[in-house]
């Protein structure tokens, strides 16, 4: 892909970002491509496979682009974690959907050679059994207590995710519910524990941005978008 046309779609998408941050997802994205996006200033990039990012990061260390900000996306096995952990500049992880997945991370914490890694629990507000995620408040609150017991780690809780609806036929009204609910999910935790940081939300992808965006995103997560 032309490097002109990503920069000018990643211009498309910023106007309507408002205070929201973009990360440009790279998945089935060559590696020269997301150099073209960095190379427009662009320097937040998400995947879904750690061998993926293990491999795009490589290639970005070596080229000494050292500004960028590693986003992982997706399912993240228990058996991938120490292999995550090394990625270079890795930056966050939005896809932490158990309490099992959690405490993995925390046993495995000392691979992690970064200053600090944001956290993002990942909600199912779909409820479809297609996706993971957290389904009740009492699994996310045993979740954050596990968090908040451990002093001086670099794991930190950022913020909540979600993605909407896929089996609907009101695509757009159930997207928008999902991000609402995650909305109300994220204030009902911050005044439950008494969190000092505002939960970021980690919501919207190329066919919903701007629902997401409405509706409250931080976060939005957008490839095809962009690199298609």
């Amino acid at each position: 892909m032309k490097k002109s046309d990503i920069a000018k779609n990643l211009a498309a998408i910023k106007k309507d970002l408002k205070s929201a941050h973009l990360i440009a997802v790279t998945k089935y994205s060559p590696v020269e491509d997301v150099v073209s996006a960095y190379q427009s200033s662009h320097y937040d990039f998400g995947e879904n496979r750690v061998a993926d990012l293990k491999e795009k990061a490589e290639y970005f260390k070596v080229q000494k682009l050292t500004k960028v900000r590693w986003h992982f996306i997706g399912h993240l096995q228990s058996n991938k974690v120490r292999e995550l952990y090394k990625i270079p500049n890795l930056y966050a992880i939005h896809s932490v959907d158990s309490l099992s997945l959690l405490e993995e991370l925390i046993k495995r914490e000392s691979d992690f050679t970064g200053p600090e890694l944001k956290l993002f629990f990942q909600v199912n507000t779909s409820h479809e059994i297609e996706k993971s995620g957290f389904e009740t408040a009492e699994e996310l609150a045993a979740a954050i207590d596990l968090l908040k017991s451990r002093t001086h780690s670099k794991l930190k809780l950022y913020g909540l995710m979600t993605m909407g609806s896929i089996r609907t036929t009101e695509f757009e009204a159930e997207a928008t519910r999902c991000f609402r609910d995650l909305k109300l999910i994220a204030e009902n935790l911050e005044k439950n524990f008494a969190l000092k940081e505002k939960l970021k939300l980690s919501m919207g992808m190329s066919q919903d941005y701007l629902l997401a965006i409405a509706a409250g995103s931080d976060f939005i997560r957008v490839g095809s978008a962009i690199f298609k």
